[in-house]
């Protein structure tokens, strides 16, 4: 397997190679490459800035890339200079430049007070298929400079327990120990895994049972993100509020000023135009909030259940696609036996899904949930067997 590291840094590619040099991984580097970019580490977060460094290396390469985005954090100085680690003292600034301004900002300031975390972030990104992992290293800043090895702010950073900076240790002491190293080997158990790794999408029209056949892939040992529970959870945000009362206007609201989705979906599934307007504000989010789940899972096999996974273009997710199917009238009286919902709303969502037709016709795997409980458990079971033999 192929992977690039989405760094120039000579001093962190040395330490990535040493912490993977155990993989059956070809490493390449930013001088195997012509044009290779420069890419602006301008997000809010530490994994932000790792993941789009891994994003942008993965599409210009086509291959796998990994990057990775550290940030001290003093707790004398509010959490400065986190995100901004690399360039404290500015743009161009050395190691010595940012270490310097560092004790300057902290002269006075008592060993006890020199609190200090240093955080890594690394992302490993192949197109849709993404992960990021984060190693955390507590410890002081040292009133002086000491030590000759690493990099960065490595003479000033004393761990936990340990009696020496980094830059007093070796290699090998280091990657024991530091933030970077307890992200490596996070990082490495991925990439052992990483083609065995899989996101399986779970559709199907309303009343297919297919949050019943979620739960049986559950108890097999899958996690569930559920795209239902996500939407819920954008809809208690306060601008996610904000923008659907602007459009629809405060009669959504409840006693407690907050979005009631029936009354939301009295007025969007009687009207397409209003449903896609609804859609058009609440989709996007539930994509970002979906992958950022799927990127941030530790499982081996991970189902998205999302009975709109196809309609909202949410398969560009998954690496198959499962399809739940009943009759018409199997469906209807599914619905209709819940009461849930007024004969009104079934028919407007009925109307808003794609026919079963053409989710089947999508499909990768077929679950007939037609014929009870314990035959569509078997058919779960089989496709579970295959997946979890690769996995």
């Amino acid at each position: 397997m192929d992977l690039v590291l989405a760094t120039k840094n000579l001093d962190k590619i040395k330490e990535i190679k040493d912490a993977l040099k155990k993989l059956k991984l070809r490493i390449f580097i930013f001088g195997d490459f012509p044009n290779f970019p420069d890419v602006e580490e301008d997000e809010d977060t530490l994994y932000g800035n790792a993941l789009k460094k891994a994003r942008t290396i993965a599409k210009f390469s086509g291959k796998l890339s990994l990057a990775d985005d550290s940030g001290l954090e003093v707790e004398a100085l509010g959490g400065v200079p986190g995100v901004f680690s690399s360039r404290f003292a500015g743009q161009e600034a050395s190691y010595q430049d940012n270490n310097l301004k560092l004790l300057s900002l902290l002269q006075g300031v008592p060993l006890d007070k020199r609190k200090a975390t240093i955080r890594c972030a690394i992302a490993i990104s192949e197109g849709n298929k993404e992960r990021v992992v984060e190693g955390v290293c507590k410890g002081i800043i040292l009133p002086e400079m000491v030590g000759s090895n690493g990099f960065g702010y490595d003479p000033l950073f004393e761990p936990e327990g340990s009696g020496r900076s980094f830059a007093q240790m070796s290699l090998k002491e280091k990657e024991k120990i530091s933030h970077r190293g307890k992200a490596l080997r996070k990082a490495k158990e991925i990439l052992e895994d990483w083609e065995s790794r899989l996101v399986l999408g779970l559709t199907g029209n309303i009343g297919s049972g297919k949050s019943t056949v979620a739960r049986m892939f559950q108890e097999l040992g899958a996690e569930i993100i559920d795209a239902d529970k996500v939407g819920h959870s954008l809809l208690e945000k306060k601008e996610v509020g904000e923008s659907i009362v602007k459009n629809f206007g405060s009669s959504v609201l409840d006693k407690e000023g907050k979005i009631e989705r029936r009354k939301l979906g009295k007025i969007v599934f009687r009207d397409k135009k209003r449903l896609e307007e609804l859609n058009s504000i609440i989709h996007p989010l539930m994509f970002s909030e979906i992958k950022r789940k799927i990127t941030f899972s530790q499982a081996r096999i991970i189902i998205v259940d999302a009975a709109i996974l196809l309609e909202a273009g949410w398969d560009s997710l998954v690496d198959k696609v499962l399809v739940v199917n009943a009759s018409y009238k199997t469906r209807r009286k599914r619905i209709e036996k819940s009461g849930l919902l007024s004969p009104e709303e079934i028919k407007g969502i009925i109307k808003a899904q794609s026919s079963q037709d053409e989710k089947i016709q999508r499909a990768d795997f077929l679950i007939e949930n037609e014929e009870g409980i314990e035959e569509s458990k078997r058919q779960v079971e089989r496709i579970w067997s295959k997946f979890a033999a690769r996995c």
